[in-house]
């Protein structure tokens, strides 16, 4: 079995990606502010108006000299009411026309009722706060689109400016110049 790093590289030269480049970790998030009563939220698609807390990217593409691999999803909501990330929910991650994460709930990861996806860490009883690593390595290529949607269950009350983020953690590889100025 490949490691993250070979698989990287893998989908790097199957693209014709030869720009040098620098391995690092790589966090990247959004941030959605609800109005009242929403239910679904797309992730990655609007970056207009937002500051560096709440997204730290300006498009849903990496650099042309970019790409990540996801080992990781956190999900975190801000609530000021009683919503909370225990109910049910349905995460899809996109990745240029492919679901590659599909109907996935990982309400299970948000409390101490079940055993956690990874079983390296529990929910304990963080409610809005949940995290699950993934067992494939999803790969975010350079220059392609990728978004991330979020359906809560009927139940949960979400009220006005509450927030919901998404975290994709991993390792990844982003532009260096090296010799080359």
């Amino acid at each position: 079995m490949a490691n993250q790093v070979n698989k990287l590289a893998y989908v790097d030269s199957k693209l014709g990606v030869s720009l040098p480049g620098q391995q690092t970790t790589r966090v990247i998030y959004d941030s959605v502010n609800a109005s009242a009563g929403q239910g679904f939220f797309e992730f990655f698609t609007n970056f207009a108006g937002k500051t560096e807390f709440q997204t730290n990217l300006t498009t849903n593409k990496l650099d042309s000299a970019e790409s990540m691999v996801i080992k990781s999803i956190q999900i975190i909501g801000a609530f000021a009411g009683s919503a909370t990330l225990a109910n049910h929910l349905n995460l899809n991650v996109i990745v240029g026309n492919q679901v590659v994460v599909k109907d996935f709930d990982p309400s299970f990861n948000a409390t101490n009722r079940g055993l956690a996806f990874d079983r390296l860490h529990s929910g304990v009883n963080a409610a809005n706060i949940l995290e699950f690593r993934l067992l494939t390595d999803i790969v975010i290529p350079p220059q392609v689109n990728f978004k991330a949607t979020l359906q809560l269950s009927d139940g949960v009350n979400v009220q006005l400016n509450d927030d919901i983020t998404i975290v994709l953690k991993g390792y990844g590889r982003i532009f260096s110049a090296g010799n080359s100025f």
